[in-house]
């Protein structure tokens, strides 16, 4: 099996997973553990195929691979196409058609699942060498800089969150972690951005460190992303058990401030590693997370959790205003009040704010305006406080050739 064609598959069960398809038909979870079990494949398949010349067992397997790749890419197409017909005959997710389609591929997922299971446990029995995947799909990246030119309706969350911060007094053993809890595009590393940059902060803690976690929860790569952030300078490739004693050493007897961006991980037994690395700051030493999941807030956290609000109506307002008008000091007074329209239905999340503003920046006809306040999009099922429309709506806007992109 071809590593390139893996890849492949792997960023295209990405985009599913990151995007809104798996949510449309409800497969998010089945794409996430697709893409987990090609993953752990991934890791094995260089050795595998080094191999499979002397070893027919390792060449069969391969072969039975290679046919699960395509028919779970065939899933994938069928996905694409049908999303392609839900969008244009504007169904809901409970049309008829819509449901016949779900059930259908749903019961060839699970079949999918079985199999890869099945394919996944066989390749133990080679003792295969798991090998780093440089080709691998870039882990989302975060950092601490305040890259927003102004933010809107956060100055309230951020003084709450420095006062909790600051005010803490626990010792090391206890080892206080903040998480913020949100929905996505809800602000929370804005927010997390905003409280590690205050001057209060800078002013209380000994040291600052700043960590985009996302979905690779890997005790060895935290520790070394952590050191190489407080030394300021890359590190070369080292063991567990001395960069986890060049941390304690980087961290003994010190207030320090962490956070911990994007954190995905619900295994506790990761986290109980990890912190117990941590645990040797001084009193007063803590932890920030920001997470969509509640469930992680309760593994992790040790302070009440900090539900982040959506935005009010008004700082959506101005936040949608700024990437919709720029600097302009006259402004089209239709277009001010069918922008106040649209933003009634992004439901305070800035994301849909930004990404509707920043659509409509450079579109001055009333009727560009108002195809966007009254298209069908916004009517189509979903979870509370969605963002999926807006960002629908700045696909359909695309150029042809670029929205092939996103496909």
């Amino acid at each position: 099996m071809a590593e390139a064609f893996l890849q492949v598959l792997l960023d295209n069960l990405t985009f599913f997973i990151q995007g809104e398809l798996g949510l449309v038909f409800g497969f998010e979870k089945e794409f996430k553990k697709l893409s987990s079990m090609f993953s752990m494949i991934q890791a094995v398949l260089e050795d595998a195929q080094e191999k499979q010349l002397k070893y027919k067992a390792i060449k069969n397997w391969l072969q039975k691979l290679n046919v699960a790749a395509y028919e779970v890419d065939d899933i994938l197409d069928d996905c694409k196409t049908e999303a392609a017909r839900f969008k244009q005959a504007v169904l809901g997710r409970y049309h008829p058609r819509t449901i016949t389609f779900c059930y259908k591929v749903g019961k060839r997922m699970k079949e999918m699942m079985d199999k890869l299971d099945a394919i996944a446990e066989e390749r133990r029995d080679f003792h295969l060498d798991e090998r780093i995947i440089e080709r691998q799909a870039a882990r989302r990246q975060t950092g601490f800089v305040l890259t927003e030119p102004k933010v809107y309706g956060r100055d309230k969350e951020e003084d709450e969150i420095v006062k909790i911060l600051i005010n803490n007094v626990s010792d090391s053993q206890e080892l206080p972690v903040l998480p913020i809890l949100g929905m996505g595009g809800l602000g929370k590393m804005t927010l997390a951005q905003m409280v590690f940059n205050n001057q209060r902060v800078t002013e209380h803690f000994n040291l600052k460190i700043w960590v985009c976690v996302s979905d690779d929860f890997d005790e060895k790569r935290l520790i070394k992303a952590i050191v190489e952030s407080i030394e300021g300078k890359s590190l070369g490739d080292m063991d567990l058990a001395p960069l986890q004693k060049k941390l304690q050493e980087l961290l003994n007897g010190k207030r320090y401030f962490l956070v911990l961006d994007d954190v995905w991980n619900e295994d506790q037994e990761k986290w109980a590693n990890l912190r117990a690395v941590l645990k040797i700051g001084a009193s007063g030493a803590s932890i920030l997370i920001t997470t969509r999941l509640e469930k992680i807030g309760s593994i992790m956290g040790t302070l009440q959790l900090y539900q982040l609000p959506n935005l009010s109506q008004e700082d959506c307002w101005l936040l949608f205003k700024q990437r919709a008008f720029g600097h302009q000091t006259e402004t089209n007074p239709k277009l001010m009040a069918i922008g106040k329209e649209i933003v009634k239905k992004c439901g305070g999340v800035p994301l849909a704010a930004k990404t509707l503003g920043g659509l409509l920046r450079f579109k001055r006809e009333e009727s560009e305006w108002e195809h966007v306040r009254d298209s069908e999009i916004w009517n189509l099922p979903q979870d509370e406080n969605s963002v999926l429309p807006a960002l629908r709506l700045s696909y359909h806007h695309l150029p042809l050739d670029l929205r092939q992109c996103f496909a």
